[in-house]
């Protein structure tokens, strides 16, 4: 059975899901709050681009689709007066429904081309919004976002109502990302992943089923983008650019790919880092790098793939009669 296949135990999900609820209890610091709100931001992104992984694409637009969700949301509630709630869910669909003839054109192409097809959407979006000063604001983006109702609760002093909504939104986004890569859908992306010609053979539907993935992506992408313009209170094509895209890649790498664990360790750890290190000034990106660099040295399967590994190797090696062959990782 392989990392991904082994659900990770209730009691440990549990755990962690009731020490982050009482968290805001037991902390009363805003800025902790905030670093807190960076991560749930960073899984929902990172998880969302890591599902299309699964079926073996890599897609630079990412930060792109995060874009449209978080103008959807300024132009409804700032523009057009709507409720956070009710523009949250078309703040979802509109980069789903964007995505579909996106999907359909780039996945016409492979390897390297599919990453250039989507790191040009993502710059087209990018200067699209930056082109028009009405109704986008142009490069200066848009500005007092209102925050979700009741604006009395969400304020820009109180970080704990946010802090629920955006852990809300990532137990969401975290289970359904994980329920699908566990459900038949999920087994036939692994299958594309592992080979296209053998999943084609068998009668699956290869680029329907990668076209699927590109938009359940996409719509997560979307929330993200709608949280943090609710959250910020102000959007930029300064902000969503190529290289954020490249970052929530860079989490999953370090995290490690194998299972849903990856990219949600990899957020945690790389976004924790920079404001560790945010005091030296500097030495913050060189701390970023460092990390990038020893974990592809030391840890090529990632930070959550080398711990199931060492795991599985205990567990084999504490079994009776049970002999650990040398450079043979046991599956779990």
């Amino acid at each position: 059975m392989s990392p991904r296949s082994t659900p990770p135990t209730v009691a440990w999900i549990a755990a962690l899901i009731a020490g982050l609820v009482a968290l805001p209890l037991l902390v009363s610091d805003a800025y902790i709050l905030h670093v807190m709100i960076l991560i749930g931001i960073n899984v929902m992104l990172a998880v969302s681009m890591w599902l299309l992984g699964v079926s073996g694409l890599i897609s630079f637009g990412q930060a792109g689709f995060m874009f449209i969700g978080a103008m959807t949301t300024a132009l409804l509630t700032k523009s057009a007066g709507w409720p956070f709630w009710a523009a949250l869910p078309l703040s979802a669909l509109v980069p789903a429904l964007v995505a579909a003839p996106v999907g359909r054109l780039s996945l016409r192409v492979r390897g390297v081309y599919f990453f250039l097809v989507t790191l040009a959407f993502g710059q087209v979006v990018n200067g699209l919004f930056a082109y028009f000063q009405d109704p986008f604001g142009g490069w200066y983006g848009i500005r007092d976002v209102p925050p979700p109702q009741p604006a009395a609760l969400f304020t820009t002093l109180n970080k704990v109502p946010f802090y629920y909504l955006c852990l809300a939104l990532t137990l969401i986004t975290v289970g359904v990302v994980y329920r699908v890569s566990r459900s038949w859908f999920g087994n036939v992306l692994w299958s594309i992943r592992e080979s296209e010609l053998l999943a084609a053979s068998v009668g699956i539907d290869v680029p329907g089923t990668k076209l699927i993935a590109f938009i359940v992506a996409a719509l997560f992408a979307g929330v993200a983008g709608s949280f943090y313009a609710a959250y910020f209170a102000y959007i930029s094509p300064l902000v969503f650019t190529f290289e954020y895209s490249v970052n929530m890649l860079i989490f999953i790498v370090v995290g490690g790919f194998a299972s849903i664990a990856g990219p949600i360790v990899g957020a945690v750890v790389l976004t924790l880092v920079p404001e560790m290190f945010r005091m030296t000034g500097k030495y913050q990106l060189l701390a970023f790098g460092l990390i990038l660099i020893l974990s592809m040295r030391l840890m090529p399967q990632g930070i959550a793939g080398t711990y199931a590994a060492f795991r599985a190797r205990r567990v084999g090696s504490s079994l009776p009669g049970s002999v650990p062959s040398p450079g043979v990782d046991r599956e779990t």
